[in-house]
């Protein structure tokens, strides 16, 4: 049974399980959405675990899992009202990529071409009361797309090759395809740091790569709250998030 996890009098403690799947407007509603979590965990298990939906819900995890050897796309984090001297920002990096350290659907997502200050300091000055993540643009996103790689239980289930997203823009799915061998040690070393900081195996996870200036394959974001994960194009999987599900159910 479906319910929105805003739903006024959803009754989830009758529930045995909650999945967490398409909750994609908490964004507006952040606070209300992190006392949900902590409320219906207190009512029946919640898929992911609630510590770990928590953690993900702001982008400075990437910081985190650079710091145990995750190669990620070059981050760096700014304080709420905090702008950087943009004239070193574009000299370093070049074309930029400005987003919300908590966002969901590319909100607030967008691509300043190289010594666009204008665009930058109206961005920064847009969001000025959140933490914004300052990325290098990468061009294979636009070239090659990103390579999604869904994990189900740990193991890799399928991957996709979405187009890059910006704010206002839908999801631009190019379909499934197989990922590189390095593609896929990137993802599992993803899970297992995430694993080692206190996190377990996520039932579900998508672990978003692209491919760097550098030439190799670097995490983008790794979403384990709300992401597509493409069951259309991957019917089986659906079956084996339930397992995954069921098991998380008897560990209690």
């Amino acid at each position: 049974m479906a319910h929105a996890w805003d739903e006024a009098d959803a009754a989830w403690s009758e529930h045995d399980v909650v999945l967490v799947r398409s909750t994609w407007d908490y964004v507006a509603k952040l606070p209300r959405f992190r006392r949900w979590i902590e409320a219906t965990s207190h009512a029946t298990v919640v898929v992911n675990a609630p510590g770990t939906l928590q953690w993900n819900l702001h982008k400075g995890y990437l910081l985190e899992l650079e710091a145990h050897g995750v190669p990620i796309v070059p981050t760096a984090l700014l304080a709420p009202g905090v702008a950087p001297d943009w004239d070193g920002v574009f000299s370093r990096h070049g074309e930029l990529v400005l987003k919300p350290a908590e966002s969901a659907g590319s909100f607030g997502t967008v691509r300043v071409r190289m010594g666009d200050h204008a665009l930058a300091l109206a961005h920064r000055a847009e969001h000025a009361d959140r933490d914004l993540l300052v990325q290098p643009f990468l061009p294979s996103v636009i070239d090659r797309g990103e390579t999604n790689l869904v994990m189900i239980h740990g193991a890799f289930s399928h991957a996709v090759r979405k187009g890059a997203r910006w704010a206002g823009q839908p999801e631009q799915s190019r379909g499934l395809v197989e990922p590189t061998a390095e593609e896929l040690d990137v993802a599992h070393h993803v899970l297992k740091v995430t694993h080692q900081l206190g996190h377990g195996v996520p039932a579900y996870a998508r672990v978003d790569l692209a491919i760097g200036r550098c030439g190799r394959p670097l995490l983008m974001e790794l979403e384990l709250v709300e992401p597509s994960l493409f069951l259309d194009r991957a019917p089986s999987a659906a079956d084996r998030l339930l397992d995954a599900v069921a098991d998380r159910v008897a560990a209690g």
